[in-house]
């Protein structure tokens, strides 16, 4: 009987050492996630500028169906621009398509996450589009697309828009 007490006081020991140490750990653990959080919020306010952002510029050529090059495509982590080789009329399918649908719309779920508090204002998406004295359009600017996904969104658009505006201009010049 002796033994089979000792037992069962070194169990309940034991036990009571494992239970503090998971409560250590629980707090532990608990530290941390808050420290993330922090960590989390500050990223998201702050804009950090590391040695690989400032020289991680990505450039692409956009060319019409017929290989003209229409525009050029700049972008890092943050920005993209887009100078067009020749100064472009605001047509249906840049404004209707990539400025008021794509770029629009990515404005508009930017806003919507700014405005429930979950991102602060100055990260969201925007846009401004330059034009020359004759109010034609030689510039886009983007600024805080934020998502590869978004960036890849844009691309996309603007490459399909490119080829309809290219399919336009050849048809205006067989007729």
């Amino acid at each position: 009987m002796g033994n089979e007490e000792l037992n069962i006081k070194e169990l309940l020991e034991l036990r009571r050492r494992i239970r503090e140490r998971v409560n250590e750990l629980r707090d532990e653990l608990s530290m941390l996630e808050s420290t993330l959080k922090v960590i989390d919020a500050l990223i998201r306010t702050r804009s950090i500028t590391t040695a690989d952002k400032v020289s991680s510029k990505e450039e692409l050529h956009l060319a019409a169906p017929n290989g003209e090059e229409v525009a050029k495509l700049t972008y890092d982590n943050d920005s993209i621009v887009i100078e067009f080789s020749k100064p472009i009329t605001d047509q249906p399918p840049l404004r209707r398509f990539f400025i008021e649908k794509v770029l629009n719309g990515l404005k508009g779920e930017d806003e919507e996450l700014v405005n429930g508090g979950e991102l602060d204002e100055s990260r969201g998406f925007n846009y401004e589009v330059e034009r020359n004295s004759e109010g034609l359009i030689t510039k886009i600017i983007i600024r805080n697309y934020r998502e590869q996904r978004r960036l890849k969104r844009i691309i996309d658009a603007l490459k399909w828009t490119v080829s309809k505006m290219g399919e336009k201009q050849g048809s205006e010049t067989s007729q």
